[in-house]
């Protein structure tokens, strides 16, 4: 058989998306050739490459026009067009997301051969802050053409038999975004930089800083508290980040540290006692959502305070790895995090370690190998 050429798309530029990365890693070590698409935007090269993969990042002349719906939809096409015309000869695309999969079957159109992997990293219909008209199109599309695509992955249960529920995808394959296997060594990477106690206990949250996070309610929580043995400390960025900042700079309980690289996240993250998940309840992607740093904090061996979130209650329940915070509001964060600073936190050790066998890309990248063997039967 010949060497495939896979396209792994995606509509940022690349630069922090670690499934994107340990995707295109994992094909590359199977013997596919993987090229990672990306829009040109920021501090970035055109063309680049990480681990020997290439990154392709394309550039759009539209990209001075100001942000809005109609911009936003000029913006679009010229990105269809670059990326249908350039890459549609590749055998298969990988399509992170709902825009990049309309995108392949645009371009299978044009080439039939074309295999789509249709790579779903959320519920794309009920993503927070989508229009309602904007909510029919991606749900009327998905329904048209997901049977377009040779295989369906996403990334939670929930989201997996809603996908089954509502378009009728047979077999969708679920794999969690969770980090390589990793030996962590605990430190005091995070104490040393912030200066803080080791009698103190600390509350990270990592990832986005963003919408629908529950940035807002967390870091009131904290400074109202103003509690010198329990600290919280923001790892990432995003629109957000002015606010953390702010926010940091006038409060002694609460500190701000940017983003780290994908290779040494697990170290930072396994300095601190607690990790945050704070994503708020406010749509059905919300609600089923498992984020990147659930298995983060499993991988570092850190017990996880978790809003009611469908699968990431089930998780922390199922595994025994941490606690739930029963509804998000002030009160009930204040005597969750006041309750989990007490506790004699190697009571959730044993789950951990459990779980961190179980929550690895290892595990994950296997699934992977088996789809792509699927598709590639195709050719």
């Amino acid at each position: 058989m010949k060497e495939l050429k896979v396209a792994n798309l995606v509509l940022n530029n690349f630069t922090n998306d670690n499934r994107v990365y340990k995707t295109a890693k994992s094909l590359t070590d199977f013997g596919y050739t993987v090229t990672i698409i990306a829009l040109l935007k920021g501090d970035v090269k055109a063309k680049d490459e990480i681990d020997g993969i290439p990154i392709e990042r394309i550039e759009l002349k539209t990209m001075r026009l100001p942000e809005g719906t109609l911009w936003g939809a000029i913006k679009y096409l010229e990105i269809i067009w670059k990326m249908v015309w350039r890459y549609r000869k590749y055998d298969i695309w990988h399509c992170n997301d709902f825009e990049i999969f309309f995108m392949g079957v645009l371009a299978k159109m044009t080439r039939p051969k074309l295999k789509l992997v249709y790579d779903s990293h959320e519920y794309q219909s009920e993503r927070y802050g989508k229009a309602g008209i904007e909510k029919k199109f991606i749900s009327r599309m998905e329904k048209w053409t997901i049977h377009k695509a040779e295989a369906f992955i996403t990334v939670s249960a929930g989201i997996a038999e809603e996908y089954k529920r509502r378009f009728g995808v047979k077999s969708p394959y679920l794999v969690y975004n969770s980090p390589h296997l990793t030996e962590v060594t605990k430190s005091d990477i995070l104490r040393d930089k912030f200066g803080i106690g080791k009698e103190v206990k600390i509350f990270l949250y990592q990832g986005g800083l963003a919408v629908s996070r529950g940035m807002e309610l967390l870091l009131e929580t904290f400074e109202k508290m103003n509690d010198p043995s329990i600290h919280l400390v923001m790892m990432g960025s995003g629109t957000f980040q002015p606010l953390v900042e702010e926010v940091a700079a006038r409060s002694s309980v609460v500190h701000f540290h940017s983003s780290v690289p994908y290779h040494d996240l697990i170290q930072y993250t396994a300095s601190v006692d607690v990790g945050i998940i704070s994503t708020q309840n406010l749509c059905l992607n919300n609600w089923f959502c498992m984020p990147n740093k659930l298995f983060e904090y499993i991988q570092a061996e850190i017990p996880v305070l978790t809003n009611n979130l469908h699968d990431c209650r089930q998780v922390v329940k199922e595994w025994e790895i941490g606690e739930v915070i029963p509804e998000y509001n002030a009160e009930d964060l204040e005597r969750s995090v006041r309750a989990m600073a007490k506790k004699d936190l190697s009571i959730y050790q044993e789950g951990l370690k459990k779980a961190k066998k179980n929550f690895q890309w290892n595990t994950e990248e296997k699934k992977l190998e088996e789809i792509y063997a699927n598709v590639a039967k195709q050719f």
